[in-house]
């Protein structure tokens, strides 16, 4: 694995030294821990080079140094490793029902939790609990916090902080990072869930190491992420869009219609309760389905599989991922993954995985743009 860039050698000594910087966190996030002599083989840089930006990173705590490791030749090998309880951030989910934040750390372990019920509609309120939440995390945390990351629905403005469009919180141009910075003083940053959500397999799970990922969110709205290998490792290189449009097979008749009207889970729970399914929430119809205690409850998980099936054949078609993760209710457990597995045409089976980030998803992918912008920049203050 080679992540250093080898346009390097023209830039500014800070710049390189940064990048450098970041080359060596996401390689300790991968693949620690690692001896220098190792680190300086896969990034292709000199011990001396791996030395001076190792140290920094030392003396700040964020990474540690292990026992020694005798190989019975040369001198022994001291191999260091991220130190995860180093540095936390913030997360934030701003839901149609609550507002959820947390803590986690580098690893991606989540510390805390906590939620809000509240009124989507008043935007005012909603930024203000949410700052005050916020406060609260930071303010728990046993070392310092890197800073606060948010994550919304719809249409969201990364650069400017502000949710552009939300149509299921009924919100317009609603700027979210100026409230929760005033409230904390830490750096917020604001982005999509789909977005987020695939920055959190990158950076702590399924995704963890690879550059041609996409991720196919199923939930009460139809939306897909992906990085690819153009996209590099930056921390806003992925693109997101909807697959709600897709015409897909009907739940229970032999009709076909868009898939954001046919098979979100709005769309699911309808078709169950018309089917006289005792399931008020998609976790009872799911647990039904699972242990096969409701054979319409199968029939209605099985005819969403092969759904989204269709929906992970077309991504495959367009943009040949590496991998394809299904979050939110796309393969709400492992008998549902093999049941999309099996229906899929042109995607290699293999491809398709769940999630594996830690804790509350909405909330690590949102404390997780904090932690993966800090891995991907290697910014100096932040090791200070």
């Amino acid at each position: 694995m080679k992540m250093n860039d080898p346009g390097l050698s023209g830039t500014r000594p800070r710049q390189a030294r940064q990048a450098n910087t970041a080359a060596v966190l996401q390689l300790l996030a991968q693949r620690g821990p690692l001896a220098r002599g190792d680190i300086a083989k896969e990034l292709s840089l000199n011990h001396g080079s791996v030395s001076r930006i190792i140290e920094p990173l030392l003396s700040a705590g964020v990474v540690r140094e292990l026992a020694e490791q005798s190989t019975g030749v040369g001198r022994p090998r001291v191999p260091v490793d991220l130190d995860s309880s180093s540095r936390y951030a913030v997360g934030v989910h701003l839901g149609l029902e609550r507002t959820t934040a947390g803590l986690i750390d580098l690893a991606g372990h989540c510390v805390r939790t906590l939620a809000e019920n509240r009124d989507p509609a008043d935007s005012v309120a909603t930024l203000r609990h949410a700052a005050d939440l916020a406060a609260e995390m930071a303010g728990s945390a046993p070392g310092p916090v890197l800073g606060i990351g948010v994550t919304a629905g719809g249409e969201v403005d990364r650069q400017t902080g502000r949710v552009v469009r939300n149509d299921v919180l009924g919100w317009t141009d609603v700027r979210v990072s100026g409230p929760l910075r005033e409230r904390t003083g830490l750096d917020v940053v604001v982005d999509g869930n789909v977005s987020a959500l695939l920055g959190a397999e990158l950076t702590f799970g399924a995704g963890l190491g690879r550059h041609n990922v996409s991720y196919l969110f199923v939930g009460n709205v139809a939306e897909t992420g992906f990085l690819s290998r153009g996209g590099g490792t930056s921390s806003n290189g992925i693109i997101q869009g909807g697959f709600g449009r897709l015409l897909v097979p009907g739940l229970t008749d032999g009709g076909h219609g868009r898939f954001g009207e046919r098979g979100t889970d709005v769309a699911l729970l309808a078709a169950a309760r018309s089917a006289g399914v005792a399931a008020s929430s998609l976790t009872d119809l799911i647990r039904l389905a699972d242990t096969d205690t409701d054979t319409v409850a199968s029939g209605l998980l099985e005819a969403r599989s092969a759904q989204v099936a269709l929906v992970a054949d077309t991504v495959f078609d367009l943009m040949r991922p590496d991998m394809i993760i299904l979050g939110g209710s796309g393969a709400p457990s492992d008998r549902w993954l093999e049941a999309v597995r099996d229906r899929v045409e042109t995607t290699p089976p293999h491809t398709l995985v769940r999630p594996r980030s830690r804790g509350n998803p909405l909330v690590t992918a949102a404390a997780g743009l904090v932690v993966r912008a800090f891995f991907t920049k290697g910014t100096a203050e932040w090791v200070a």
